[in-house]
């Protein structure tokens, strides 16, 4: 009896797995795939969405990382409200220039008008070491605009450029030349000057006015 209800328990085991065995057959169909449409549905489904989730995340980076570079580049450039670039030793020495240039035409713009007083030995060597000051390149243009501007009352000034031998002959003849054509007291007074000393690069021209004229010294005259 015993044996028997083994055999009958061993046959419903065996027949319970021969079902289990075709409910899956029947489930996965003959080519092992899914046959079950809702179960299709779900792995696309779950397919795009990590398919979308994958491009999501993927898009964030990239406009992330763009962001963060226009950023990067944006913080690079110069802006208009960023400190300056330092200047070169040229600019630093243009600019230097320029002020020298304006401050001797502030000087003979001063002298422009009669009312502006009387000319002192300061206001002269203020005046010529103003000159001196200015580049090369710039004292003629300077020269001869204040030569325009200061006015006959004034012309003293211009004795100190005059008297200044260390300064270049050209300068000091275009200042004598106008000194002739300045006032006769004025011009008096700076060629008697000018022909005590022999040296000067004008004493010649001085020397044969002051004969011509009959001016000439009478110590002078006698030798």
């Amino acid at each position: 009896m015993a044996v028997r209800i083994r055999k009958i328990a061993a046959f419903v085991a065996v027949a319970a797995v021969a079902f289990v065995a075709a409910v899956v057959f029947l489930r996965r169909g003959d080519d092992g795939e899914p046959t079950n449409p809702d179960d299709t549905t779900d792995l696309v489904s779950c397919s795009s969405s990590a398919a979308a989730g994958k491009t999501l995340d993927g898009g964030k980076s990239k406009t992330s990382a763009t962001s963060d570079s226009a950023d990067f580049e944006i913080g690079g450039t110069s802006s208009p409200d960023g400190p300056e670039a330092p200047k070169t030793k040229e600019e630093q020495q243009a600019e230097e220039d320029e002020k020298k240039v304006d401050a001797f035409d502030s000087l003979t713009d001063k002298w422009m008008k009669k009312e502006d007083g009387e000319v002192t030995m300061k206001d002269i060597d203020d005046f010529a070491a103003a000159f001196k000051s200015i580049p090369p390149r710039r004292k003629n243009e300077c020269l001869h605009r204040a030569l325009n501007l200061v006015s006959d009352d004034h012309a003293l000034l211009l004795a100190g450029i005059l008297f200044d031998k260390s300064i270049d002959k050209e300068y000091l003849e275009l200042v004598f030349n106008d000194i002739l054509n300045r006032d006769e007291e004025v011009k008096k007074v700076i060629l008697s000057q000018i022909f005590k000393d022999k040296d000067h690069p004008c004493w010649a021209d001085t020397a044969w006015i002051l004969d011509v004229t009959g001016e000439l010294p009478k110590k002078e005259n006698t030798k």
